[in-house]
């Protein structure tokens, strides 16, 4: 039983399968653009992935099913989906010919590299300032409360999270919200053909045009010559920016950094692009006096990191002499003995 479940599991490769009907090439191509679909990566490409649940659903409520609420069919079309199974099956040929890829969702952990990086510098800091850390950590009241979390929240955060796909090892089609299925298959739409056929009649007008009439000629010429103007401009413009921005910059000396038409070189639209006209970033003073407490701050603990390790090394030799049998004694009492 278990080779005969293991022989049916084995995917065919699509050179074996037969091919689609033209019903069922129809049918797919249906399901590419009405199915509900999400954008994500594979493989550092940016796919259209759908899942299980949704593309049964989108087949059922179809006109080629029976059971269907939504659409009427008249008999101008066959049934093909009497329940739900019909439709995995269909589904599951689309697999077999690799219409669709089965993927699962793989999250981006930041918090990995943060634990890692807090254990290896520990090992680097003396003993003395180690425990004082952990005399802090044990001290400081606990400020997390525990809250109950609800499956809602759970879903949110999911959601927020940064994802990418990675191809399944067992690619068979499973009916359930939880799978993913990435679109290989990409029909050619009558947008596209008009939009090929526009392209190569615009390449031979372009190739004619000696014989435009001379009126015709000299109107292209002048909007041609505004639209390189303009387009000269705008550069011009966005080097004007960076040089301002490093004379101000040098002139006081890294204090104020002025921006003019920040959002000129970034991805927004057209009049989004001059809007603000310029941004300055001077620090304030009450930056200046939190950098400069931040920086005595450093400077004492960096001072005092030598005489901690000297009291840290005088604690443990008097340790060592104690487990020993000495009796150790201060300066204070040699001088009075």
């Amino acid at each position: 039983m278990s080779e005969g479940r293991k022989k049916s599991r084995r995917r065919r490769s699509s050179d074996d399968l037969p091919e689609l009907t033209p019903i069922e090439k129809s049918i797919a191509k249906y399901l590419r653009f009405q199915c509900p679909t999400k954008k994500g990566v594979l493989m550092g490409m940016q796919v259209v992935y759908f899942t299980g649940s949704k593309a049964v659903e989108c087949l059922t409520e179809s006109k080629w099913s029976s059971i269907s609420t939504k659409a009427t069919n008249n008999g101008k079309f066959p049934i093909c989906f009497s329940s739900k199974h019909d439709a995995v099956q269909m589904l599951r040929k689309f697999l077999d010919h690799e219409m669709c890829r089965r993927v699962t969702k793989v999250y981006k952990d930041a918090n990995v590299g943060s634990e890692t990086n807090e254990d290896t510098s520990q090992f680097n800091t003396p003993r003395a300032i180690r425990q004082r850390k952990n005399k802090q950590k044990e001290n400081a009241p606990s400020s997390v409360t525990e809250s109950p979390v609800n499956d809602d929240e759970l879903k949110e955060k999911l959601k927020k999270k940064k994802f990418k796909f990675e191809l399944h090892g067992d690619q068979v089609f499973v009916d359930s919200p939880n799978d993913f299925f990435v679109w290989t298959y990409s029909p050619t739409t009558i947008k596209q053909y008009i939009i090929g056929g526009l392209l190569v009649i615009g390449c031979i007008g372009v190739c004619l045009f000696p014989l435009w009439p001379s009126q015709v000629r000299t109107g292209v010429y002048y909007v041609s010559i505004t639209l390189a103007s303009l387009l000269g401009a705008l550069l011009s413009l966005a080097v004007l920016k960076y040089i301002i921005f490093a004379l101000v910059w040098l002139v006081t000396m890294g204090n104020i950094r002025f921006w003019f038409l920040p959002n000129l070189t970034e991805d927004v639209g057209f009049f989004e692009s001059f809007v603000p006209l310029y941004v300055i970033n001077a620090p304030t003073k009450e930056k200046k006096t939190k950098e400069i407490s931040n920086e005595n701050e450093q400077a004492d603990e960096e001072r005092n990191l030598p005489e901690q390790a000297v009291d840290s090394e005088e604690e443990t030799k008097r340790q060592r002499l104690a487990d020993d049998g000495f009796e150790v004694l201060s300066k204070e009492e040699l001088e009075t003995k």
